[in-house]
């Protein structure tokens, strides 16, 4: 991930070859603009402990790697810690009441599938004990499509326009999305790492029950979304076999393909292309950026609610580890507060609104 004393040091290195500079002007200026280490954020492992900057309220964000047996006990334990110290006043789960809905549905306590596809939001939920204490912060998955929609149209739109402006848009979304979603206040101020999570040996490990989980999951609770893609991803696959195959070129042994096949190889590069600029901005927007807004309103009213109530108590939220970032730079007051004081707070951003989880459908294992 690149920091911004990287880019300060590079900038200043080219503008010294270019002359505009002395060496002695380009290195103090390159270390006068190195982020200070923030000692009010604590890094713990996958986790970011810091005070909401409107509330003065204790936040702490699990980052998780879903289904991952380390993210589950890293959850539970953080939740556990806090209930038993009588500091705990919410816990923000990364789900919306749709989805919590049909969890409970699909994975009714003490079933197989409970078990089987048991995760980091049930863990914390049933670490909480109380289920008045849980709150759905993230959007609607009902919206989260509609969301997803606009943005592909609005990919496709900027792709064929070029001379309008179209690709400055989509350099410019990725730039920014970038910056403030995955970097967000940077190495040097307390944000999650890569190496927070590569450098994790018992995490890794625990990997190949979350990429076997995490579909599994997928095809049980959506399979009108999974098989369409399943089967769009083997016809895509199937394609090659089907045209008919090049030869050796008689005087030079070398493979001539054939039309079809050279037709097939350009298709497949513009679905490479396509893939890239599609989905990057898929995941930036709809993905990271609208969903971090609707998080983020969350759990800041997570923390009004603790201020209100006169408690005291802190708000966990359990997060997927690419939102913490862009998470944490909006409760820390460091980003712009749109997220906030914007437009469509009531209605229009399809927002759970850390919606609570009724008595009837309390977690339990």
């Amino acid at each position: 991930m690149a920091s911004f004393s990287t880019a300060s040091t590079l900038g200043t290195s080219f503008a010294t070859r270019r002359g505009r500079i002395t060496r002695r002007a380009a290195s103090a200026s390159s270390s006068s603009r190195t982020p200070e280490k923030d000692e009010s954020v604590v890094r713990d492992r996958q986790s970011l402990s810091f005070k909401d900057s409107a509330t003065g309220v204790d936040v702490t964000l699990v980052g998780t790697m879903h289904y991952n047996p380390v993210s589950i006990e890293l959850a539970s334990s953080t939740v556990t810690r806090l209930r038993e110290a009588d500091a705990l006043h919410a816990v923000v789960l990364e789900s919306c009441p749709s989805r919590w809905k049909k969890t409970q549905k699909t994975q009714p306590p003490g079933s197989f599938l409970r078990w089987f596809l048991y995760n980091e939001m049930l863990a914390a939920a049933d670490a909480a004990g109380d289920p008045t204490k849980i709150r759905l912060g993230d959007q609607r998955i009902e919206d989260l499509g509609a969301c997803a929609k606009r943005t592909m149209a609005d990919t496709a739109r900027d792709v064929l326009d070029p001379l309008g402006g179209g690709w400055g848009r989509l350099v410019r979304d990725w730039r920014d999305g970038f910056k403030k979603e995955i970097d967000g206040r940077g190495d040097a101020r307390g944000n999650l790492r890569a190496a927070d999570l590569w450098c994790d040996v018992a995490l890794l490990l625990g990997m190949p029950v979350s990429m076997f989980r995490y579909p599994m999951a997928w095809a049980i609770k959506s399979p009108k979304v999974i098989v369409p893609f399943a089967a769009f991803a083997w016809g895509i696959e199937r394609i090659p076999s089907l045209v008919r195959p090049g030869a050796l070129d008689a005087v030079t042994g070398a493979y001539v393909m054939s039309g079809e096949e050279r037709l097939v190889s350009a298709l497949f590069l513009a679905l490479d292309v396509a893939e890239v600029v599609f989905i990057s901005r898929l995941f930036l927007k709809a993905l990271l950026e609208t969903r971090n807004d609707v998080l983020s309103r969350s759990i800041r009213d997570a923390c009004e609610e603790s201020v209100r109530s006169g408690e005291g108590g802190g708000v966990v939220a359990v997060l997927g580890a690419a939102h913490l970032n862009g998470v944490q730079l909006r409760l820390m007051g460091d980003g712009d507060d749109e997220w906030w004081v914007g437009a469509g707070r009531e209605g229009g951003s399809g927002e759970g609104a850390g919606e609570d989880v009724a008595a009837a459908e309390a977690p339990s294992r």
